[in-house]
């Protein structure tokens, strides 16, 4: 089986989880090859990871038939199935599907409109809402969409007590703090300003409690207004000087992961933080309790966008003490390990490949 992976862009968020998904493919004996624009981060992390890479500037992105490009490299490849990421991509892979003999295989992290998926031959969501969502409000076909969440690799965040102490002595804190982060770019939707409000509510009575923003500057001045914020309640925030890129000495330096988003896809994030044993306390939004919740994995849920409410589930986190807080923690690893590996991505995938290319 051969499969061309084409996503429309230079750089993505998720790309080392994308790659890495890519990669447990290859295991099964998959030949595949991405295809993806020119010059960026994509391209070279694609190659130095052992993955054949094409590339592609599409001469309008909304006008597929301009694409002869697309089509002529993708006959050269001749792969058995396209599998596309973003709206765009799908859209082209769509357009060209039925002139090139190749079905496509579309995958969707976030709303979007039915229209990029109509040629289509399957889609996988990254969440059960939003196959809810594309089924309900795009009226797509329940039958053509499979849910397959995005995946995490555990073991590259199993948790090093030796760079915990080390990092944790470089922020200044003592073995007794309990190490609040909330993890992300720093844009209004992560309701990083709903933490900081809540978590100057709770220093009023637990002193032992420090609070981290661990991320990077993504809508301009945002870090600044953090830290204007923390100042104007008299409590401090530690944030990096710059982005950071690998969280995994952040991780290890917490206690508890608070992800206090107004809106999400599906969070990788929250999956890292998960795989580095750390319990968690999330917005009552369905990418989190898709995740988090009763007969799920072991977790506090605060109502979003309510500072007093993130406060109760602090309070009670650091109530738990450090015997509780483990206890949720290892839950955190066991729900990675049984349900979000690239190992059960990659199987489910190549269920969904072996389905279409028999109905063909």
């Amino acid at each position: 089986m051969r499969v061309l992976h084409y996503v429309d862009a230079e750089n993505i968020s998720w790309l080392k989880p994308y790659v890495e998904h890519i990669l447990s493919l290859k295991v099964s004996g998959i030949e595949q090859a991405l295809m993806c624009r020119p010059g960026g981060m994509m391209e070279s992390f694609a190659r130095d990871n052992g993955i054949l890479t094409v590339t592609y500037s599409p001469a309008v992105s909304g006008l597929p038939f301009l694409d002869w490009g697309f089509a002529r490299k993708v006959r050269a490849f001749a792969p058995d199935i396209i599998h596309t990421r973003l709206s765009s991509a799908a859209l082209i892979a769509g357009y060209w599907s039925k002139s090139l003999g190749v079905p496509v295989v579309s995958t969707f992290d976030k709303p979007a409109k039915a229209k990029y998926y109509l040629n289509a031959s399957h889609c996988i969501s990254c969440a059960e809402w939003l196959r809810n969502y594309m089924v309900s409000v795009q009226k797509i076909d329940p039958a053509k969409i499979t849910v397959i969440h995005n995946p995490v690799n555990a073991a590259k965040f199993t948790r090093d007590d030796a760079v915990r102490k080390s990092f944790r002595r470089s922020l200044g804190l003592s073995d007794d703090d309990v190490l609040f982060s909330g993890v992300g770019i720093y844009v209004k939707r992560k309701g990083f300003d709903v933490l900081i409000r809540a978590f100057a509510e709770i220093r009023k009575l637990w002193g032992n409690a420090r609070l981290a923003l661990v991320g990077g500057e993504g809508e301009p001045g945002m870090k600044n207004n953090y830290s204007a914020l923390a100042d104007s309640l008299g409590v401090e925030v530690i944030m990096p000087e710059k982005f950071v890129d690998d969280v995994r000495n952040w991780l290890w330096a917490s206690d508890v992961l608070v992800m206090p988003s107004r809106e999400e896809g599906f969070s990788i994030a929250l999956l890292e933080g998960l795989a580095a044993g750390l319990p968690a306390i999330v917005s009552n939004i369905e990418p989190f309790t898709e995740i988090i919740g009763p007969e799920k994995c072991r977790g506090l849920v605060f109502e979003k966008d309510n500072p007093q409410s993130l406060a109760s589930a602090m309070t009670a986190m650091l109530e738990l003490g450090e015997d509780g807080r483990k206890e949720c923690a290892d839950d955190s690893l066991r729900t990675v390990q049984e349900n979000f590996t690239p190992e059960i991505a990659a199987a489910k995938t190549l269920s969904v490949y072996t389905k279409i290319l028999s109905e063909l």
